[in-house]
């Protein structure tokens, strides 16, 4: 039960269409940590954990093949590690839950919804994953996230979840039987967030066909990945790559803005005469572009070390550059090492161990917004679209005006992980920062699928998998006035679950050491 509990809720994220198995793919793993032992709940939960992470995370064996050269022996070798440590995820949630359970007493509606929410959004993982993730086609359920954040479908998730045991099951609550209470306030957040779901979904849709459009152009270069400073193709130069080629015919066709993935090397921030050759031909089309580059910045003079950063630029119709964003999110092993970058002799080592997909980044020091005649661009820059409250507090970062286009673009490239499910997973998941700030999303993916979405998450616009193009599409954009809820307190939902869970774990204490003295 354990298993099968982990394999239905890998389904969702392998295949979006299957989003409603999610709302009942719980069931069997809490059937099977029912009434056993704390060890036997880790236990189970493991199996739960590791079923689940091998079906939804297979894509670590390509990754390894790909960035670090590895064999398939060798490469699933090192994703079984990968994986049993992710799988603690639900092993210490089934401990958790279980502990409470027995000490707190309190009703498993409140107490299960708490735990997983926590867990999903607190246990470290080096590519973050919720519940919520798998939902983007579920257009009803992911509304009302515009006030929780993805955290708050998590717990609706897991309040299905229990309710449907609960009512399959004959498990002591530890409550009185006529206790309906709990059922009917569990009934009335469920009414309360898909009625929600569906009222914003007809506004939006009613919405949305009142708004203007800006005709958009993505270019997807379908480069294979590499760290390599490669050569320009054939008939190309990095004064003029195929990807500017592409840009002409975009232009020609009306965008008013063509978007870059991210993708290899170009040299615009490092090579002056590439710089000045984007700028002039940008100008002679009359179209903003927005892409990646490498940044090499002037090295400390006490070292010989090169500083690099991971950058988005911005250049306007008239060829002026608007402005960079340097990426502030890495990821960990692969653009940074977390707690050895700055000491050079366990640097050494972890460089040696990681090899050349090690690329050590610098972090941005802030958020930018790239503003230019009535047009707002947020840049994000691929990992980055993954966090919530970050993509929130870049959000926060805009001046919203009336009649202004407002932007989410996210520049990503997944080459890394072949030919998987991992980038549906990655653009799927980037579907609800759309809905969490209510701002249209161009989420432009080097090798594919790169998706258009509206704010209130539908997708308009899905590109092909692995294949070399160039898109125009028409994106509405947004004419509000004002943020989201939780674009203005991102972490208000998600800090109140953590407080009412260390609330709970210290009334389980005290009633434990109440029962223990009036016992003696």
């Amino acid at each position: 039960m354990a298993l099968l509990s982990g394999l239905l809720l890998a389904l969702p994220f392998l295949e979006s269409y299957l989003f409603g198995i999610a709302w009942v793919a719980l069931v069997p793993f809490l059937m099977a940590i029912n009434g056993v032992s704390l060890f036997r709940s880790y236990v189970l939960g493991l199996v739960t954990g590791m079923g689940f992470c091998i079906s939804a995370g297979y894509w670590i064996v390509d990754f390894l093949m790909l960035s670090k050269g590895y064999s398939f022996s060798l490469s699933v070798l090192w994703s079984l590690i990968f994986w049993f440590y992710c799988a603690h995820l639900h092993a210490l949630a089934a401990l958790c839950f279980s502990w409470l359970r027995r000490k707190s007493e309190l009703h498993d509606f409140l107490l299960f919804p708490l735990v997983m929410t926590v867990f999903y959004a607190a246990f470290p993982m080096l590519f973050p994953v919720r519940l919520g993730d798998s939902q983007s086609l579920f257009i009803f359920a992911i509304q009302a996230i515009e006030f929780t954040g993805v955290y708050g479908l998590d717990a609706v998730i897991a309040l299905s979840n229990i309710m449907l045991f609960r009512m399959i099951s004959c498990a002591p609550s530890g409550q009185p039987k006529k206790a309906f209470f709990p059922w009917v306030l569990g009934l009335i957040v469920l009414l309360v967030w898909f009625g929600y779901g569906i009222f914003s979904t007809c506004y939006w849709d009613e919405h949305t066909n009142k708004l203007q459009t800006i005709r958009t152009g993505i270019v997807q270069a379908n480069e294979a990945p590499s760290l390599e400073k490669s050569k320009p193709l054939y008939g190309y130069s990095r004064a003029y790559s195929p990807e500017m080629a592409m840009t002409e015919r975009l232009s020609a066709d009306g965008a008013e803005l063509v978007i870059w993935p991210e993708a290899k090397y170009k040299g615009y921030l490092d090579q002056a005469h590439v710089a000045e050759s984007y700028q002039h031909q940008l100008n002679a089309l009359n179209t903003r572009l927005v892409f990646q580059d490498i940044q090499h910045a002037d090295s400390n003079p006490l070292t010989t070390d090169t500083l690099q950063y991971n950058t988005a630029v911005m250049v306007s119709q008239r060829g002026n550059e608007i402005g960079q964003y340097q990426k502030m999110k890495r990821i960990p092993f692969g653009e940074y090492v977390p707690f050895v970058s700055g000491v050079p002799v366990l640097k050494g080592w972890v460089e040696r161990f990681f090899g050349r997909f090690l690329n050590e980044m610098e972090a941005g020091a802030a958020h930018k917004v790239f503003d230019d005649q009535g047009l707002s661009v947020v840049p994000l820059i691929c990992y980055e679209i993954m966090f919530p409250e970050f993509v929130a507090d870049a959000v926060s970062h805009l001046d919203l005006r009336w009649n202004s286009a407002n932007i989410l673009v996210s520049l990503s490239s997944n080459g890394w992980f072949g030919r998987t499910r991992q980038p549906y997973q990655h653009v799927n998941a980037s579907v609800l920062r759309a809905v969490e700030n209510r701002l249209p999303l161009i989420h432009a993916v080097n090798n594919g699928p790169s998706i258009v979405a509206l704010p209130s998450g539908r997708v308009i616009f899905t590109s092909g998998y692995h294949q070399a193009g160039g898109y125009v599409v028409d994106v509405p954009y947004s004419h509000s006035t004002q943020r989201t809820y939780f674009s203005r307190h991102p972490n208000q939902f998600l800090y109140s679950v953590y407080g009412l869970l260390l609330s709970v774990f210290i009334y389980s204490c005290w009633k434990r050491r109440v029962a223990r003295f009036t016992s003696e």
